[in-house]
C-alpha cells in the first residue's frame, strides 16, 4: 500500500454556532424581569436603538414574590397534616398584599432593604458590642465562615490553631455571635441552634432544653413513650414541646430580611372564556423597541472604514434583538398553547386532572427541538384560574392506570393527601391499604411508591399518625 500527502476535497454539512444564534437561545431561557433587563442594557449600549413611547401605566406588571406563590401554591394543594416538627416553619407573619398592582409594586418597592448582606448584619451588630480588637478580629473570621444554612461545621479547635488564638477566646466569641440576631446563627448543626434559641427564647423550660439536648433524634422518631419515660412527663406534654420546637428555625441563616426578595412575574396569563383558553402574553410593559432612522441615513452616506464597521454592527445587533424577542414570543405562545391542550382537563377542572407530559412529547408535536421546549419553559410562570405555576411544574412522569394509560405523578400526589386527609384518626390508612385504594380507581402503583411520595408530602407513617391521634384524645 503506497502512502503519503495528497490534496482532497470534501463536501460536509456542519451547524455553525454563530453569535447571534448563541445569543437568540440564551433570550429564550430569560425570564420576562430578565428580558426587560437585558433590553434596558441594550439600549444604554447601542446607540441605534431607541425606545418607541408606552404609557407609564403600562410599564407595571403585577409582582409576586416567589416565596409568596409557593406559599399560595402550598395552601391550594397541600392540606397540613398532623404536628410534624421537622416541618421548616417561618418566623415571619403573613404579608398582606394590595389589590392594585401600582400599589403592590410600590409597597415591594418601599420594603425592599438595600441589599446588606447576612455578613455586615452581623458585623454592624458585632460593633455595638464591647469587644477588644483581638476579640473583633476573631468575630470577624468565624462571620465569614458562616455557611448559607447559619451554621460553621468546621473544628474549633483546628481553627484556632490556624488562626494562633486560643481556642477559649475563639468560643468566647462565637458563643456572643450566636446571640445575635438572627438567634443561633454561627451553631454547628440543626441540633445546637434550637438549643440556643430554647435557652434565649424559653429561658425557664429546662425540659425543653434537655429534650433538644438529648432526646431530639428520638421526638423525630415520635418516640414518645421513650421520651416520656426519660424526662418523667406525660406525652401530652412531650406534644407541647413539640409545638414550642415548631416555633424555633432550624436553619438560623434563613430568618434573614437583609437579603432583597425576589418576585416573579407571570410572564403568560391564561383566561377561560366559555370553552375557550385566551392566551395573553404578559410583555405589554416591556419597552418597545426600533432603529432610529438617523443611522439608518448614515449607513447610506460615506464614512470612515472604523466607523462605518462599527454602525453596520450595532445595526445587525439592533435588528437581532427585535427579531429575536418577537421570536421568542411566538415560542412562548406556541409551547402554552399546545401545553393548554394537552392538560385541558387542568385548566378546566384544577390539579386533580393534571396528566403526565414530556417535552417529547409537546417538541414532536411543534416540531421543535427538546431542548428549545426546555428552555422556553425556563424561569417562566403562568397564571391560571387555579393559581400560579413555573410552565416547567406541567411536565410530569406518569403512573400506569388499569386501563393502560397513564396518570400523572402530581395527580398522584393529591389522590394520596385527600385519602390521608380523610382517613378515620383512630385508624390510619397503611401504605397497602392506599395502594388497595388505588388500584379501585384504576391506578396500579407499588407500596414503595406511595411511601416514596408519602416522604416528599411530608406525610408520617400510619402508626405515627396514630401515635398522635391517640395523644390528641
Amino acid at each position: 500500500m503506497k502512502l503519503g500527502a495528497s490534496l482532497s476535497q470534501r463536501q460536509t454539512q456542519k451547524l455553525v454556532m454563530t453569535q447571534d444564534l448563541r445569543q437568540s437561545i440564551e433570550l429564550l431561557s430569560l425570564s420576562t424581569l430578565e428580558l426587560s433587563d437585558k433590553i434596558q442594557n441594550e439600549l444604554l449600549e447601542n446607540p441605534l436603538l431607541d425606545e418607541v413611547g408606552v404609557d407609564e401605566k403600562s410599564k407595571m406588571p403585577e409582582l409576586f414574590s416567589i416565596d409568596e406563590v409557593k406559599r399560595l401554591e402550598k395552601l391550594n394543594h397541600e392540606k397540613s397534616t398532623d404536628v410534624n416538627w421537622q416541618d421548616s416553619y417561618s418566623l415571619e407573619g403573613p404579608r398582606t398584599y394590595d389589590t392594585e398592582a401600582s400599589d403592590r409594586n410600590q409597597k415591594y418597592i418601599e420594603s425592599s432593604t438595600r441589599g446588606e448582606t447576612l455578613e455586615e448584619h452581623l458585623l454592624n451588630q458585632l460593633r455595638l458590642i464591647k469587644l477588644t480588637k483581638l476579640e473583633f478580629e476573631i468575630g470577624e473570621v468565624l462571620i465569614s465562615m458562616i455557611d448559607e444554612k447559619g451554621f460553621i461545621t468546621d473544628d474549633l479547635s483546628l481553627v484556632s490553631k490556624e488562626m494562633g488564638y486560643p481556642e477559649i477566646k475563639v468560643r468566647r466569641v462565637l458563643q456572643v455571635i450566636n446571640e445575635l440576631d438572627p438567634i443561633g446563627i454561627g451553631a454547628k448543626d440543626m441540633q445546637e441552634t434550637l438549643l440556643i434559641q430554647g435557652r434565649i427564647l424559653f429561658p425557664d423550660n429546662i425540659v425543653l432544653h434537655q429534650l433538644i439536648g438529648e432526646f431530639l433524634s428520638d421526638l423525630e422518631k415520635v418516640d414518645y413513650k421513650k421520651i416520656a419515660k426519660n424526662l418523667k412527663i406525660t406525652e401530652e406534654e412531650i406534644l407541647n414541646l413539640a409545638r414550642l420546637i415548631k416555633k424555633l428555625e432550624p436553619y438560623p441563616a434563613t430568618t434573614y430580611q437583609g437579603r432583597k426578595i425576589d418576585y416573579v412575574v407571570a410572564d403568560v396569563v391564561v383566561k377561560q372564556v366559555g370553552n375557550e383558553f385566551n392566551i395573553f402574553i404578559n410583555d405589554e410593559w416591556l419597552p418597545k423597541l426600533t432603529i432610529q432612522e438617523e443611522y439608518k441615513e448614515l449607513l447610506n452616506h460615506k464614512l470612515p472604514p472604523k466607523e462605518k464597521e462599527y454602525f453596520q454592527t450595532k445595526y445587525s445587533s439592533a435588528q437581532w434583538l427585535i427579531r429575536s424577542i418577537q421570536q421568542r414570543r411566538q415560542t412562548l405562545q406556541r409551547v402554552v398553547s399546545c401545553i393548554i391542550d394537552f392538560q385541558v382537563d387542568f385548566f378546566r377542572g384544577g390539579i386533580g386532572f393534571i396528566k403526565p407530559l414530556t417535552l417529547k412529547e409537546v417538541a414532536e408535536k411543534l416540531n421543535l427541538h427538546e431542548s428549545t421546549i426546555s428552555r422556553i419553559t425556563t424561569n417562566k410562570y403562568i397564571q391560571t384560574t387555579w393559581g400560579i405555576f413555573e410552565l416547567k411544574w406541567f411536565f410530569s412522569s406518569g403512573v400506569k392506570s388499569a386501563e393502560g394509560g397513564k396518570e400523572s405523578s402530581k395527580k398522584i400526589h393529591e389522590i394520596i393527601r385527600n385519602l390521608v386527609k380523610e382517613e378515620d384518626e383512630n385508624n390510619p390508612l397503611s401504605d397497602q391499604d392506599i395502594v388497595e385504594l388505588m388500584e379501585k380507581k384504576g391506578i396500579e402503583i407499588a407500596r414503595r411508591t406511595v411511601a416514596k411520595y408519602r416522604k416528599v408530602l411530608r406525610i408520617l407513617p400510619s402508626n405515627e399518625r396514630k401515635r398522635i391521634s391517640s395523644l390528641k384524645g
